[in-house]
């Protein structure tokens, strides 16, 4: 019964986890990052070619994407 209770009060104090949530913290705020410049850099270039395809297939301007 003693090896429990310390096997339990060990693993609430127990600090294991911490660097995996700090690891998994880290990931996200990088790839919220990588995301948000690949959006930024590569929305003129899909406007112009979701544009581009819209005079092709209609003839006219794209009302969605012309803004």
């Amino acid at each position: 019964m003693l090896k429990l209770y310390v096997w339990l009060t060990d693993l609430l104090r127990g600090e294991r986890g911490q660097d995996m949530v700090e690891y998994a913290l880290i990931t996200v705020v990088i790839s919220v990052v990588i995301v948000t410049a690949v959006v930024a850099l590569l929305a003129p270039g899909f406007r112009a070619w979701a544009n581009d395809l819209c005079e092709e297939i209609s003839g006219s301007t794209c009302p969605i994407v012309s803004s």
